[in-house]
């Protein structure tokens, strides 16, 4: 081969090279009745529940053979310790009878099996240990220990390659919240109004607990079975090598739990950054990803509905995603993030107005208009009719600024106290936690404490400023005298007496369009997707801590002694990264850690620098990539082309001697994406199931799916499409 081909067109994958793909137990494993913590953080949040999820658990050989189809080697599975373990004493035959089953199944149709212990779930008795510590009980360790050993007794002939715990590193976002983040992105979260410092306090006990479980995991496994390969799979974030080694160093300062605390100061909200215009914004607001970039939501207090508004005599195919119609919709507008989801195959024509568009509809330029049923309704008349999609309900909530978390906490503490009396409101989504899970309880205070100058400010100033979006009956309209009537002001009127203790001191302030959202903002707020990443890198949560643990550069009250090196491969997850530190990068990245993949940043050429670093950092270690994979569209990339284009750097890297030796797809189907609403937001599947409207769950060949399977062929994504 000429020098030339060499180096743009890499020797293809070898012969040992495992392709492969992913489930995981809560994500795709229907809910029988029994929970483990997710079931529980789910009802209690008010967030999309697994329900049948895709019913891996009764439909695994459907999915290992649509696997096999594809030409995969390698399948990864997660055990439901919950299921295995329903008590602390207690196991349960028959779940381990099922996955014997399962993993039997996966031998005999060629496969190695990747099998997680911990995947972001655990038995409520667990939680419940050590008076509700959960994960920080010093006993976690030991308790994790002797689940690993019964699954290598019961299991281990069966497992090639164990992964302890899914992403360690991720963990900790269940002990502490950001200054722009809502509600804790995983269980258990802590009790209410826990200080910055307090929450990385928690993240001390956390990360040593976490090296000491999967170093005790490994080693009663290699007691039950002394070949069986152990791991685990950091989250690994795509960044400018130099920064990189500067997160890296300054985690490597850490000397005492101390030095921690202090990084407590760049997770706080400043007060030059607050609020603008209006303090909090009550204005048919949906609940949406992309708007979670910008404001702080608070529990919903309305639940719409997603309609099309089209002409009776239109006849419409039973599978919408086939319509080829014309569509219009608001520009901007929430629902406009849902049409892909919906509506894949419509002709979307954008509007300045939801007015606009029906004005268009009447005028036959569109053949139906797509919106919230509240936008909607007003514009029934003649021949227009109302056509409610199947689905979840939009739930609107009140906006306020980023960092506000003083007045987030007292607005809902006024919207629990209005919905209880008015029992017809919605009860989710809420930003509770299942912290309480063992415990005596907790005492709420009579008085919200300051965690920052939001809520202070407002009340030196003596007078609540709403943002409100009269012309909707029912929620706001304003009548002649002036005044503002319907749900949103009264609402508004409440929270001003909860506040301030009187509900006149307020005023509201007419906004429209994106208004509804900007102007709780300061014009400084365009510093927030900065702020956000600093906080996020300048940090020990930035860090990959994981391999730097690993590796025996972090303090020991860190990472233990006994963890340093105790890994018989080098895992990773690779999903997102940014080339550089221009404020539209950051702000994708920043999207990412939101769960808004359809705009987080794509950067595949990077993953070959990590792989090749991870090579030098565990040298004569075999090199496993767990996860990659990709939402519908991320960053303007469909899956396929996401897919194609990360191999290449995986094959460049093998083709360059780095012993990767296996690539693991996310995921073989859709699946339920961590209480997130389905759409393509959160639907990394191949195989494409309509989870909420399909009662078949019927498995949909993907684009993904097919080139996916033209890869693994010809063992190699280098042909075609631009080189490396």
């Amino acid at each position: 081969m000429s020098l030339y081909r060499r180096l743009t067109q890499p020797e293809p994958f070898p012969p040992h090279f495992r392709f492969g793909v992913a489930t995981a137990d809560h994500q795709c494993e229907a809910y029988d009745g029994r929970d483990d913590i997710r079931d529980v953080w789910e009802r209690v949040r008010g967030i999309t529940p697994r329900g049948k999820a895709t019913d891996f658990w009764n439909r695994y050989r459907e999915d290992v053979d649509l696997a096999r189809s594809l030409g995969c080697t390698a399948f990864r599975l997660s055990l439901s310790w919950a299921r295995l373990q329903p008590e602390a004493n207690v196991w349960d035959d028959g779940a381990f009878a099922h996955y014997r089953e399962v993993l039997q199944y996966l031998r005999d149709a060629g496969m190695a099996t990747a099998v997680t212990l911990h995947h972001n779930t655990w038995p409520l008795h667990v939680q419940a240990a050590g008076n509700g510590a959960g994960m920080l009980d010093a006993a976690f360790p030991d308790r994790f220990a002797a689940y690993a050993r019964e699954v290598a007794q019961r299991l281990g002939d069966l497992i090639d390659y164990y992964i302890t715990l899914n992403e360690p590193n991720q963990l900790v976002y269940g002990y502490v919240k950001l200054w722009s983040m809502h509600a804790y992105a995983m269980p258990p979260g802590l009790p209410p109004y826990m200080t910055t410092e307090q929450q990385l306090d928690a993240v001390v006990k956390l990360i040593p607990n976490l090296f000491r479980a999967h170093a005790r995991a490994r080693a009663a496994i290699r007691a039950v079975r002394p070949d069986s390969r152990v791991g685990a799979n950091p989250l690994v974030l795509g960044l400018p090598r130099w920064l990189q080694r500067v997160i890296d160093f300054i985690a490597i300062r850490l000397r005492k739990p101390e030095d921690v605390r202090k990084q407590a100061l760049l997770l706080s909200q400043h007060h030059i950054v607050d609020a603008g215009p209006v303090d909090i914004s009550i204005a048919q607001l949906t609940i949406t990803a992309l708007r979670r970039d910008r404001v702080l939501f608070s529990e919903a207090y309305y639940a719409a509905h997603l309609c099309l508004l089209r002409d009776s005599a239109l006849t419409l195919p039973q599978d919408l995603r086939a319509w080829k119609g014309r569509l219009g919709v608001m520009d901007g507008g929430a629902p406009e993030e849902k049409i892909g989801h919906y509506l894949p195959g419509a002709e979307i024509r954008k509007y300045r107005s939801t007015e606009a568009a029906v004005a268009a509809l009447e005028r036959k330029e569109v053949d139906a208009v797509f919106d919230d049923d509240v936008f909607l309704q007003a514009h029934v008349r003649g021949s227009l009719v109302l056509e409610r999609l199947p689905g979840p309900d939009q739930p609107f909530a009140v906006a306020m600024a980023l960092g506000s978390r003083t007045l987030l906490n007292a607005v809902d503490r006024a919207m629990r106290d209005f919905k209880a009396l008015r029992p017809e409101l919605p009860k989710g989504p809420n930003r509770k936690t299942v912290a309480d899970i063992g415990r005596l309880g907790w005492k709420d205070p009579d008085r919200v404490p300051d965690l920052d100058r939001s809520l202070a400010r407002i009340r030196a100033r003596g007078i609540l400023h709403v943002g409100v979006h009269p012309g909707v009956p029912g929620l706001c309209v304003r009548a002649a005298d002036g005044t503002y009537q319907g749900l949103e002001p009264d609402l508004a009127r409440h929270i001003a007496k909860k506040l301030l203790g009187d509900e006149r001191k307020l005023r509201f302030v007419e906004v429209h369009g994106d208004e509804r959202l900007s102007a709780t903002r300061s014009w400084l707020q365009n510093l927030d997707d900065l702020r956000k990443s600093f906080a996020m890198f300048a940090t020990i949560l930035g860090t990959n801590w994981w391999n730097l643990g690993m590796q025996g550069r972090l303090a020991e009250f860190l990472c233990p002694r006994e963890a340093v090196g105790a890994l018989d491969y080098a895992g990773l997850d690779y999903y997102w990264g940014v080339p550089s530190l221009f404020p539209s990068q950051l702000k994708r990245l920043a999207a990412a850690a939101d769960a808004v993949y359809g705009n987080a940043p794509v950067w595949p050429e990077i993953l070959y620098d990590i792989l090749v670093e991870q090579m030098r950092q565990f040298p004569g270690k075999p090199i496993m990539l767990i996860e990659n994979g990709c939402v519908t569209t991320a960053d303007n990339v469909s899956r396929e082309d996401y897919i194609e284009r990360h191999l290449r750097q995986v094959q460049r890297a093998v083709a360059e001697g780095v012993p990767v030796d296996a690539y693991l797809c996310w995921s073989i189907t859709s699946n339920r994406e961590w209480g997130l609403v389905f759409d393509n937001n959160s639907d990394f599947g191949l195989y494409h199931i309509d989870l909420d409207t399909d009662p078949h769950l019927t498995r949909v060949p993907t684009p993904a799916s097919e080139r996916y399977a033209q890869i693994i062929k010809t063992r190699s994504a280098a042909g075609g499409g631009g080189g490396i």
